[in-house]
């Protein structure tokens, strides 16, 4: 996990250290080297204080590394090829032995999938490769959008990176509005599963969607459903805990979370816990009782009254994009993913996904089953901009990487094969709580669903710091515009 920023000039060159203050504001996404890559010249440093200014002719790549596989820092060069990725090649070691490797970077299969096809990619991405040849930057996100990547297109430059905040302050330059808002309209998303070709050239860009095929099967027996789906999880978890030293989860003590914890501990014994919400909360005490059913250690955040507004401040100057929903759901994954980095590890994993494969929300059952597969499959194409961007900027914030196995590809494929049905339930997900059951304690494999922002109290939290500003719920979202206001000044004064 990675964070990756560039430029390209369209008529005049262009200061380096404009990239340069693109990667330091987001330098919290990896501080263990950095790399730079300008019109075919490389630097690698570990300090990024340490680069001197350097003239853009053409086209900057930056990376700051967050190392978890191999020891080879970003840019990745290859006669004429250029790569930045932020993200994961989970089946590098099978394409290893297919193609000849010049590196220990799982990132290197990049250059094959850009030739041959994104298909022979399994993995979490967000990419940006230069191709000298033919003269071409090539963007791309994975099939759903578990990597961010945002771009902008102004009449100096085109500019890309993996959040919002690192390209706010070249929009002020070329005279938009100091306005959070009007900034983020003007910042475009690369779309999961989606490929972005910029010509240099003749400065423009065309859009190719559907980069990876969701083939599906037909399942239509309940038992193979589940016996499928059982397997591609664990191979799902397998895959990506087996080489971590130590495994953390993201814990509300609910279905999700509980049953990837509960496959973890059979990849990795060294598992850990980590738990959040106000003092009362269903979910510190259905966490406990895993920890205990489990054998592994829970480590509990009991987030105190006076650390609401500190709390909600670092959440928003993370997500970038200041709502309810994000401030809400997000500040429990930031406390949570504080506590992970203290406790020095580097990856965490959550059960994010599950609700959209396996119908978890409860706007679902007031559907029709032909509005239903219709909804679940929307519900999925937005998952990168609804609920995935939001996680990876909380979690990326402390410098730990988010891994969620619910989306791996065979999961959803085999989920996307079974009838409706499957997972209707009046409890809900009923063949994902009925493979729990296998591993899981009956109360927590059959816990009712609760929406996170209520469950760990972050609404509450929001609430009561409004409330200290003088802002009643009615008046929220003048709150929130006071909260936008912060976070933008911060961000320009930092950077």
């Amino acid at each position: 996990m990675c964070g990756i920023a560039g430029i390209v000039c369209k008529d005049e060159s262009l200061e380096g250290s404009l990239l340069v203050e693109m990667l330091k504001a987001i330098e919290h996404r990896g501080r263990d080297n950095h790399g730079i890559f300008y019109d075919n010249e490389l630097i690698y440093t570990k300090d990024l204080n340490n680069v001197d200014n350097f003239e853009i002719r053409s086209i900057a790549l930056g990376h700051n590394r967050l190392a978890i596989v191999g020891k080879t820092a970003q840019p990745l060069y290859d006669d004429e090829l250029c790569l930045v990725c932020n993200g994961e090649i989970y089946n590098y070691r099978e394409l290893m032995e297919q193609y000849e490797f010049k590196t220990d970077c799982d990132c290197e299969a990049i250059f094959y999938a850009y030739k041959e096809g994104f298909d022979i990619l399994d993995g979490d991405y967000a990419l940006a490769l230069y191709d000298s040849k033919n003269n071409l930057l090539f963007l791309a996100r994975d099939p759903f959008g578990v990597k961010p990547l945002f771009y902008i297109d102004t009449k100096k430059y085109f500019a890309f990176a993996s959040e919002r905040k690192a390209l706010w302050k070249l929009l002020i330059r070329e005279g938009y509005e100091k306005d959070l808002d009007t900034l983020n309209k003007n910042i475009k998303r690369v779309e999961q599963n989606s490929a972005l070709i910029y010509n240099l050239d003749t400065n423009k860009f065309r859009e190719i969607r559907g980069i990876v095929k969701l083939g599906r099967m037909k399942i239509e027996s309940y038992e193979k459903a589940k016996k499928y789906l059982e397997e591609d999880l664990k191979k799902a978890v397998f895959k990506r805990v087996a080489e971590l030293n130590r495994v953390a989860i993201i814990c509300s003590g609910g279905l999700d979370s509980s049953l990837v914890a509960a496959l973890s501990v059979k990849y990795n014994r060294n598992v850990k816990l980590y738990s959040v919400g106000l003092e009362g909360s269903e979910d510190l005490k259905y966490s406990q009782m895993l920890a205990d059913h489990l054998g592994v250690e829970l480590k509990v955040k009991v987030i105190e009254e006076d650390e609401f507004e500190e709390y909600l401040f670092k959440t928003a100057k993370a997500v970038d994009e200041i709502n309810m929903l994000n401030l809400g759901v997000g500040l429990p994954i930031y406390v949570a993913s504080e506590l992970i980095s203290k406790d020095k590890n580097k990856v965490a994993l959550s059960g994010q996904g599950a609700d959209e494969l396996f119908l978890g929300y409860s706007k679902y059952y007031k559907m029709s089953k032909e509005e239903l597969e219709k909804k679940m499959l929307e519900d999925l194409k937005n998952i990168g901009k609804v609920n995935l961007e939001r996680d990876d900027h909380c979690t990326m914030a402390n410098t730990v990487e988010l891994r969620v196995p619910f989306l791996d590809l065979n999961v959803v494929k085999t989920s996307l094969s079974m009838p409706i049905e499957f997972k209707l339930s009046e409890d809900r997900k009923r063949i994902l709580r009925d493979i729990a059951l296998n591993y899981l304690p009956k109360e927590i494999a059959l816990r009712p669903k609760k929406a996170a922002q209520y469950s760990s109290g972050g609404e509450k939290i929001i609430y009561r710091v409004a409330k200290r500003y003088g802002y009643s719920k009615r008046k929220i979202d003048e709150f929130l515009n006071l909260i936008k206001r912060r976070i933008l000044e911060y961000s320009l004064s930092s950077s």
